[in-house]
């Protein structure tokens, strides 16, 4: 007798106890929580604001009714050229109101922050009579009444960018001034009480145009701050890193960079360090690309990685995820026209997990962007694709499988 005859083959019950394991499997591992880990988020809804003018989306927080609150500026509304717009949507992206600020000229929001009884802004005013713009403050209630407003400058031209709560209470606030420092243009942080009254200022540069774009605050009680210089680092601009102590003295900087145009947008503080995102000139397989960075605790750089093709392509804004980082940005080398909004989602490596694009065929950016309770993103930014003309603001949420 052979030996394979010898061996006793499972019979049907045994064979059917097999399938049906394997299709309980099947079905669990499908809805277990990390099968999704590798699926790029799908476009939930797209809203656009405004009119007939350009109007922007910068920047965005959360509210208090889980609905959330935008800033940016119009041209289509207001009393002047371009004037901060803030507007109220609902969790279905449905404007509940909006607000205007400014006068004839030039007013842009770049930054909102929610505190306990409203909203504070960050940006740019131009000063009647003079042309010339300043640091802009305004804190609102819950409701978009302003209940104070506050400019900071000099002769020539300040605008702040972005802003986080202080230590002990207040807000800081950061930006570029060509009214004070040793350059042109130089980065400014400017500390103030809960109330708006400056605290202190600081100027960060040398005699070539410097500027920070972004602060975050850190768990020591300090904060780090990331922009662009072309006073130090190897050559043309360079991104640029800066830890700061409470007291707004500097405790290190960094450059990072090469030969061409280098530039920082935003910074997340890691378990034991920092990762950067912005664009490099210097790198990469096109004209610019999105560049990420992560750094130790002293700015010292760990690894660096470039995603983008043969056309411009940067990264704006960075996130926390729970297995990673997500991105958003912009790309002109893949997505369905001119430019599109991007979202990558990286590892704690820097390596992709995915990439999904957003837009139609005219110029589409992402500015910013935040993860929402049920673990969707919303992006805001502005679009020529779509809405009422010129460049609208934008509002999106993509769901994630």
């Amino acid at each position: 007798m052979s030996r394979e005859s010898n061996i006793k083959r499972p019979g049907p019950s045994i064979g059917k106890a097999v399938i049906l394991i394997a299709v309980f499997l099947a079905v669990l591992l499908s809805s277990w929580p990390w099968a999704a880990v590798g699926q790029a988020p799908e476009e939930e809804w797209s809203k656009t604001f405004g009119g007939a003018g350009d109007d922007r989306g910068l920047s965005l927080c959360e509210a208090g009714d889980d609905g959330h609150i935008l800033v940016g500026y119009t041209c289509s509304k207001g009393a002047g050229k371009r004037d901060l717009w803030m507007v109220k949507i609902d969790t279905d992206g449905k404007q509940d109101w909006e607000k205007t600020f400014g006068g004839a000229g030039d007013d842009l929001g770049w930054s909102v922050l929610e505190t306990d009884d409203g909203y504070v802004i960050a940006g740019t005013t131009e000063m009647p009579g003079s042309g010339n713009k300043d640091v802009w403050l305004i804190k609102t209630d819950l409701d978009g009444d302003e209940r104070w407003s506050k400019t900071f400058g000099g002769p020539d031209d300040d605008w702040g960018v972005s802003l986080v709560e202080a230590g002990g209470g207040g807000y800081l606030v950061v930006g570029v001034t060509e009214s004070y420092g040793s350059g042109k243009m130089d980065g400014w942080v400017i500390k103030t009480d809960l109330d708006g009254n400056k605290d202190w200022e600081k100027a960060f540069g040398a005699t070539g145009d410097d500027q920070v774009t972004s602060v975050l605050k850190t768990r020591d009680g300090g904060y780090i701050i990331v922009g662009t210089t072309e006073s130090y680092g190897s050559g043309g601009q360079d991104l640029w890193l800066i830890k700061i102590d409470p007291d707004g003295e500097t405790v290190w900087d960094k450059t990072f960079g090469k030969g061409n145009d280098e530039a920082g947008c935003s910074v997340l503080e890691t378990e034991d360090g920092y990762i950067v995102t912005g664009f490099t000139e210097s790198r990469g397989s096109g004209s610019r690309d999105l560049w990420l960075i992560e750094t130790d605790i002293d700015g010292g750089q760990r690894w660096d990685k470039t995603f983008g093709g043969a056309d411009d392509d940067g990264g704006w804004s960075i996130q926390k995820a729970t297995d990673g980082y997500i991105i958003a940005g912009y790309t002109g080398s893949k997505g369905a026209g001119d430019q599109d909004a991007w979202l990558i989602k990286v590892d704690q490596n820097g390596e992709k997990v995915w990439d999904k694009t957003f837009g139609g065929p005219g110029f589409d950016l992402a500015r910013s962007f935040m993860e929402t309770k049920d673990g969707s993103y919303v992006l805001i930014g502005w679009t020529e694709s779509s809405g009422s003309g010129g460049q609208d603001l934008w509002l999106m949420k993509a769901e994630t499988a």
